[in-house]
């Protein structure tokens, strides 16, 4: 799942710094979620919004297609199993899509995101009576030429293999990195994760009425998501109201102090509010959100090195590695900045570097308890 940018920062479906001086929200969670100063106009049909069951569970044909599973004894077999029935399909050779389905829908349509691929794992997995779970898993941000963040949370399956043995499946990380820190998160959390992508490709859409209707039921399942509240930000802020997206954002932040969509999105949403100094103090939470982030600077140097920047890349790219100096991205593209430079011996050392960590992580990708699948 990534962020998607509308002007302002939607986030789809990722240390507590110093709270900022806010103002108190305006409007409490009964009345963000109304919409009811929007006066959007009622759509031509209905907005239908899948309930649990039609998100989460099998059809005949799923079922059918599991039964020959469910007869093998060992879970790690079962899971490989069903691994394999789905290859067979042609389930992981297809194109990743940025469209959030259904489990049953990412079967037939044999296409979807991460989300809708780990929905439609999960549910295969335990009807062959594997216990499988949802991981939240924070994997490293991208950012914007603007400097906007453009990546926020994903997911994937956690499955118990054995005794005392998990294995990870992973539709969207190659390799599955087990470094990346995750939490178990249950199905109700999915299912608001599955509310929150339906509605930002509505928001996408130009579907403000939909986006709304979905956004207001990840509310009434999972008020915990901060992507909920920011994206309901967004929808009020393209429509002018900024009061409104001032306590969405305000009621993310209080779901998580650091998620940097909200306070980005505050720091615009001041300056329309003529808040000038509230939206520097939300600015300079950011930019300290990025300095301690070493995948900001590591984007600072990518984008420096295609403009060939060099000098400036190199500076960049330190300041990732100090932070983080066992990233093998990082080393490699210190090498080729190095060698742009000039500084040959440098960059072969670089890229010798770059090389070590590249091996350690295909060995811990082929590792059983840390099994990845990935499809793009």
């Amino acid at each position: 799942m990534r962020a998607l940018l509308l002007g302002f920062v939607v986030f789809v479906a990722t240390g507590a710094t110093a709270a900022a001086a806010t103002r108190q929200p305006a409007f409490d969670e009964t009345e963000l979620v109304s919409g009811t100063v929007l006066a959007l106009a009622l759509p031509d049909a209905p907005v239908v919004v899948p309930t649990a069951d039609e998100a989460f569970a099998l059809d005949a044909e799923m079922q059918e297609f599991v039964a020959p599973l469910k007869g093998i004894r060992e879970p790690r077999q079962r899971m490989q199993a069903l691994i394999a029935a789905l290859e067979a399909r042609g389930m992981f050779s297809l194109d990743y899509a940025e469209v959030t389905r259904t489990a049953p829908g990412t079967f037939h349509d044999r296409q979807g995101n991460c989300l809708s691929f780990t929905m439609l794992f999960v549910s295969l997995a335990r009807a062959v009576g594997l216990s499988a779970n949802y991981q939240s898993v924070v994997v490293p941000p991208t950012w914007s030429n603007d400097g906007q963040v453009v990546v926020a949370n994903h997911v994937n399956t956690a499955v118990i293999t054995g005794r005392g043995e998990e294995t990870v499946v992973d539709f969207n990380l190659r390799p599955y990195q087990s470094d990346h820190r995750s939490r178990r998160v249950n199905d109700s959390y999915a299912l608001g994760l599955f509310y929150v992508n339906l509605g930002a490709e509505a928001m996408l859409r130009d579907d403000h009425a939909a986006a709304l209707v979905y956004l207001r039921e990840a509310a009434r399942v999972r008020p915990d998501i901060a992507g909920i509240w920011v994206n309901l930000g967004v929808l009020y802020a393209r429509h002018g109201r900024y009061e409104h997206a001032e306590a969405s954002y305000l009621r993310a932040l209080d779901v998580d102090a650091d998620e940097p969509s909200a306070m980005t999105n505050l720091s615009l949403v001041y300056q329309a509010l003529g808040e000038p100094k509230l939206a520097a103090e939300y600015l300079k939470r950011v930019q300290g959100y990025r300095e301690r982030n070493p995948y900001y600077h590591f984007a600072s140097a990518t984008k420096a090195y295609e403009e060939q920047q060099f000098d400036v890349a190199l500076t960049s790219v330190r300041k990732a590695l100090r932070l983080k100096p066992d990233e093998g991205d990082f080393y490699e593209l210190r090498g080729q900045v190095e060698a742009a430079l000039g500084k040959s011996r440098d960059a072969t050392q670089s890229f010798e570097r770059a090389r070590v960590y590249a091996e350690a992580e295909q060995v811990r990708a082929r590792s059983p308890a840390e099994f990845g699948l990935a499809l793009h």
